[in-house]
């Protein structure tokens, strides 16, 4: 008689999940830079990722500079899939950064949900590492 043996499941993301407990044994040993809320949330796939999503979590930082609606955009990307942007007001230092190629990532810090029609994560933006430039 044959022995059929099932594999284990192994989330999807598996890696990609905060530490449980205080946040600050989940953050970055970076430096962080700034505290800030996640624009266009709507507008991108963070919705349909919302439950998928969790504090503690990376997320890339990329720089859009042929933007047609903003020359200092930073995008927000989760995997292969781009969440938002940092707000035009706030994106400068961010996008100052990334031209000198200075190392950055993002953190979920706080997911809001306010009625369940209101959401929007708060980004803690970091610094990781030295300069890439010599």
């Amino acid at each position: 008689m044959t022995r059929i043996s099932q594999a284990r499941p192994t989330p999807a993301l598996r890696g990609y999940y905060a530490r449980r407990g205080p946040y600050n044994r989940t953050a970055t040993t970076g430096e962080l830079l700034q505290r800030i809320p996640l624009a266009g949330y709507r507008h991108h796939d963070a919705p349909k990722l919302w439950n998928l999503l969790k504090r503690g979590q990376a997320l890339t930082l990329r720089r859009e500079r042929l933007n047609p609606h903003d020359d200092k955009a930073v995008a927000i990307d989760w995997l292969d899939h781009q969440l938002g942007y940092l707000p035009r007001e706030q994106n400068g230092l961010a996008a100052e950064l990334l031209d000198r190629d200075e190392r950055l990532i993002a953190r979920i810090l706080d997911k809001r949900d306010r009625d369940g029609r209101h959401k929007g994560l708060e980004l803690g933006v970091y610094r990781v590492g030295p300069s890439r430039r010599a």
